[in-house]
């Protein structure tokens, strides 16, 4: 048989053209390929990240307990693990519970996952500034700005006098992240944090440095790194105003006019001196603390002149009598002091650097003409601002017809751009329709053309059932046709075979063969009815004598036996006629 299957194979492959020959080869290539490919694309999970920008350590360490936990996972580069998609979340929550990822730090569950027990000092020591130093990377790490992060902090020995004490040191490095950087009031936040998180040190011995190797605190800030970073403070601060400015201004435009409708620009100017002002104020409104009255009064006739000595002595009475000898002098003398008490205020004010001076606005508006659209359109502007003219603030709001072109020019050329990629995928798809349908139309000639070529080369190995259930040809008289049964006469369809040798029945009647459908073809097994044939010319002959014997109860057994068999099982009666034949054969 197979040696037959193979001389068959030969055959149909002499057959075939060369193109046909390498399609096929083709075919059964791929087949080969994709056959695999697509059984292991079906059975492969899919993977998803469940960590990413890990450091080397914490990835090793994520990794082995994944191999612990026989867990299949995939590595982009050294930070990133994926795992399949229905078990990121289980992953994530058996690290979580082995304290994984560390993010690059230890903190002070050092001293819990380790055993402390008979440490020494200096070892306990080393790990209380490990898991500190772990803690403030932690903490600074959570900024938005910062992606990675180093602290070394360095505690010298106590001293036995405090003058010789050396004092504790701390640096720092820094990786910003992507288009984001630290600016002066940052880094100064970071400087304290760490200086309020370590004992004994101070602001200006931490040093703050980032991964480019800029200094970004270089401890006490004296002298030119001072007035640099106080001038790279002011200039942040005014750019700060100044954007703030500019962008309420910028959304009351476009509210009003439409988007790209309007250009704002802001410059603001601040007033960087430190004051400090004294005021001393006195009331006018005096109080009477005290006061002091003295009068004195004497009087005097014909004496001599007493007294104390003085100019008031000396001086003429006060009243003077003309008459008599006997003249008479009075002396009459006030005086009055009043204490004041007086009230004042002092006053002392610090006018802290920063305050505003001046503002400088500047718009542009598109197309507006109206001169009283214009004026609100500026007083609006002037109060969203907040314009002082007498601070000195200036407000520009002048109209123009801006210039579109280029943004015209480029947003065509986009559509056109858009527009040529759909027509390419368009023509893609329908490239690919048609090479497939192509494809399909040939292998479907190339099949028929096979089909067509196989019928003619092959030849059944197993016979069908209705030929296996009949007697071979070999002992077919002349002229007979395979199918047709002894006894009948070639070319006149509808003469009753003779009975089938071996097999007898009673009552059976001439020309009809047991389990055949009266009518049907010779040769067609039951069940299988032939479309209606036209009626021959009736060829009246003898009637052959059939002596039919008797059968037995084993025979007529043996015929419902088999009659049940070929209504439900044809290819087992096929079987044993084929058997008997072969038996007879031998």
């Amino acid at each position: 048989m197979l040696a037959q299957f193979r001389q068959q194979s030969i055959e149909v492959w002499n057959r075939q053209t060369p193109v046909q020959r390498v399609v096929l080869i083709a075919l059964v290539v791929s087949a080969l390929i994709l056959i695999p490919l697509l059984v292991n694309w079906a059975t492969t999970p899919s993977y998803s990240v469940a960590y990413s920008g890990l450091s080397e350590s914490d990835a090793s360490q994520i990794v082995g307990k994944l191999d612990e936990l026989q867990i299949p996972y995939q590595l982009q580069g050294s930070g990133t693990i994926l795992v399949p998609q229905d078990q990121v979340y289980t992953v994530r929550l058996r690290m979580a519970r082995e304290g994984l990822p560390q993010v690059g730090s230890v903190g002070f569950e050092i001293f819990t996952t380790n055993n402390t027990l008979g440490l020494t000092e200096f070892t306990q020591q080393v790990y209380y500034q490990q898991a500190l130093e772990g803690e403030l990377e932690r903490t600074i790490g959570g900024l938005n700005a910062v992606k990675a992060v180093r602290v070394h902090i360095v505690t010298p020995e106590q001293s036995l006098t405090a003058q010789d004490q050396a004092p504790t040191t701390a640096s720092i490095t820094i990786e910003e992240r992507p288009g984001t950087r630290l600016d002066v009031t940052q880094v100064s936040a970071i400087t304290h944090l760490v200086a309020s998180s370590v004992e004994g040190l101070k602001p200006e011995n931490v040093v703050v440095v980032d991964v480019r190797g800029n200094m970004l605190a270089s401890g006490e800030a004296t002298g030119q790194a001072a007035a640099s970073a106080q001038s790279d403070s002011q200039r942040a601060a005014e750019s700060s105003a100044s954007s703030e400015i500019s962008r309420n201004v910028q959304d009351l435009l476009d509210t009003a006019l439409g988007p790209n409708r309007s250009v704002v620009q802001t410059a603001v100017t601040m007033d960087w001196t430190q004051r400090e002002v004294q005021t001393q104020a006195f009331d006018p409104a005096s109080v009477v603390r005290s006061s002091q009255f003295v009068t004195e009064n004497y009087t005097t006739t014909n004496g001599t002149i007493s007294g104390i000595p003085g100019a008031a002595t000396n001086l003429p009475p006060t009243t003077s009598s003309s008459g008599s000898g006997n003249e008479t002098l009075n002396y009459t003398r006030t005086e009055k002091t009043l204490n004041y008490e007086i009230t004042q205020s002092n006053t002392k004010e610090v006018l802290a650097p920063g305050k505003i001076e001046r503002i400088s606005l500047s718009v542009l508006v598109d197309g507006i003409t109206d001169t009283v659209q214009l004026a609100s359109l500026q007083s609006a502007i002037a109060a969203a601002a907040g314009i002082d003219t007498r601070r000195g603030d200036v407000l520009s709001v002048q109209t123009l017809d801006f210039d579109r072109t280029y943004y015209e020019t480029q947003a065509s050329d986009m559509d056109t751009s858009q527009r040529y990629d759909l027509y390419w995928r368009i023509g893609e798809v329908a490239l690919a329709i048609l090479v497939l349908v192509g494809l399909l139309w040939y292998i479907q000639r190339l099949l028929n053309r096979l089909r067509l070529t196989s019928a003619q080369t092959w030849t059944p190995v197993f016979k069908p059932v209705a030929e296996m259930a009949l007697p071979p040809s070999a002992g077919m008289a002349p002229g007979m046709v395979p199918g047709m049964a002894p006894g009948m006469a070639p070319g006149l369809p509808g003469m009753a075979p003779a009975p089938m040798p071996g097999i007898g029945y009673p009552g059976a009647v001439p020309g009809i063969i047991p389990g055949v459908m009266p009518g049907a073809a010779p040769g067609v097994m039951p069940g299988l009815a032939m479309p209606p044939q036209p009626e021959p010319m009736p060829v009246i002959l003898p009637e052959p004598k059939i002596d039919i014997p008797a059968m037995s109860a084993e025979d007529e057994q043996m015929q419902k036996i088999l009659q049940r068999m070929a209504e439900e099982s044809p290819a087992s009666i096929a079987e044993i006629i084929q058997l008997w034949l072969s038996e007879d054969e031998k």
